[in-house]
């Protein structure tokens, strides 16, 4: 008797790793097949993004450090536009992905990504459009504060999501650190 429950469970197990391993198998030969397909949704949506960032015919990608995005925004000509910056910092829960436009040192318009991490009704309000128009016109000596802004490089953090402010402000910062690297190397 002991021995039969025994096969039972071993039965049952294998069949369970099977049909695991079949639909695993199965989900990424999916993704490999459509992989193309996928990279190419993914670049129209990016540059959908870029283009209500900053006004261009095309966008070429540029290699910037660590594991941030950088992309070229260029005229009808071919001349550069301006630079979209795609960074993250860490905020309340989780990374917060900011897509920064930059002209001639300043930001020019923002888009958080991704804050889906941030607490709900707080810290995902740094998504709103109020919030990321402060950010307009912006140098890399922007900080962010809790009351009424008192000079033009400061950002009302949103009510009782300092942190996922901070984050915001903080990545923009970042893609103006990588405006100054890239304007450096280009001279």
């Amino acid at each position: 008797m002991k021995q039969s429950k025994a096969k039972v469970i071993f039965s049952d197990a294998l069949c369970l790793f099977i049909i695991c391993l079949v639909i695993t198998f199965a989900v990424a030969g999916t993704r490999a097949v459509f992989k193309e397909r996928i990279a190419k949704q993914e670049w129209a949506q990016t540059q959908q993004v870029m283009s209500q960032l900053i006004d261009a015919e095309s966008f070429k990608e540029i290699s910037v450090p660590k594991d941030n995005q950088g992309y070229k925004a260029l005229d009808t000509a071919g001349a550069t536009v301006g630079y979209l910056f795609v960074t993250k910092a860490y905020g309340y829960g989780s990374d917060v992905r900011v897509m920064s436009a930059v002209k001639e040192g300043k930001v020019t318009a923002v888009d958080v990504l991704d804050a889906s991490n941030e607490t709900p009704g707080l810290g995902q309000n740094v998504t709103r459009k109020d919030f990321i128009d402060q950010f307009d016109g912006m140098d890399d000596s922007l900080e962010v504060v809790k009351t009424d802004p008192s000079n033009k490089n400061q950002v009302e953090a949103v009510t009782g999501a300092t942190k996922s402010s901070n984050a915001v402000a903080a990545s923009v910062k970042e893609a103006l650190a990588l405006f100054e690297q890239v304007a450096q190397s280009e001279k």
